[in-house]
């Protein structure tokens, strides 16, 4: 097993974070705040409307200020706080399941003949962590592609899944890009397990230099992180992965590992 499928890296849950009191100093009053006012918190719109979200998006990029980060605050502090709310669901998608469930290999039958996914993932968030460098953020000839290290998700209590790949973690920089893209029905979401959702091309081709050498693989539309998402978390529904204890982190551990619990597929 190659080291990086035996322990969850660092996550940008974790990395978003400026100290370990945050959450338990900002996020609770949002919930209040929002409970208070009526507002739907899973709606992102109406989420970075609350005047507790300002507060602590302040406090962020008073944090960042001068670093060079590349942070969407408002996005990532939106699958922070679901994040937190339901428990912080770290999984790791080992580097054989992703290429069996992408390359076709195998199709994810979801929770089909039983509850439905909005029963299984509505009220919950985490985040699912990619093996590293394999798959490829390649929006425009024009922009250097990223490394994709995974995507969170968030399914609130109307039904509807939000997504957000998070690409361009790398140790020489600071911050990270976070791409939401628009939300789906979370019962939407069987349909696109198969394939072909892209126009003019493979699925999760890749245009990288050597990439069919290597085996990487590439993300260039909405409908793939759909796909993407529906494959691993229809996986993960399906077997229920146990949680394990996070690694310490020590001088032989590279890259740097989560402190928070994880599930692997």
């Amino acid at each position: 097993m190659a080291i990086h499928d035996a322990y969850a890296r660092l996550t940008p849950y974790e990395l978003l974070l400026p100290d370990a009191e945050y959450p338990d100093r900002s996020f609770p009053g949002i919930g209040a705040e929002a409970e208070e006012r009526g507002m739907d918190a899973g709606n992102p719109a109406a989420f970075v409307m609350l005047g507790a979200v300002q507060g602590a998006l302040a406090e962020l990029r008073e944090e960042d200020a001068g670093s060079g980060a590349v942070h969407d605050h408002g996005a990532v502090l939106f699958f922070a706080y679901h994040m937190w709310r339901s428990g912080g669901e770290v999984v790791l998608a080992r580097r054989d399941t992703v290429r069996e469930l992408l390359g076709g290999g195998a199709r994810s039958k979801g929770v089909r003949g039983g509850p439905s996914w909005a029963t299984e993932l509505g009220g919950r968030a985490g985040y699912v962590q990619l093996p590293r460098h394999l798959l490829w953020l390649e929006e425009a000839r024009s922009v250097p592609p990223e490394s994709v290290d995974g995507f969170f998700w968030v399914g609130d209590d109307a039904g509807v899944l939000h997504l957000a790949l998070v690409a361009g973690m790398r140790g020489d920089r600071p911050g990270y890009a976070v791409v939401p893209v628009p939300p789906q029905p979370l019962d939407a979401l069987p349909g696109w397990e198969s394939g072909p959702v892209r126009e003019g091309g493979a699925d999760f081709e890749a245009r990288l230099p050597g990439a069919e050498l290597d085996g990487l693989l590439g993300i260039r539309t909405p409908a793939e992180v759909y796909r993407l998402a529906a494959l691993v978390l229809g996986r993960a529904v399906r077997e229920r992965p146990g949680a394990r204890a996070p690694r310490r982190a020590d001088s032989s551990a590279r890259p740097r590992p989560s402190a928070l619990p994880f599930a692997a597929l």
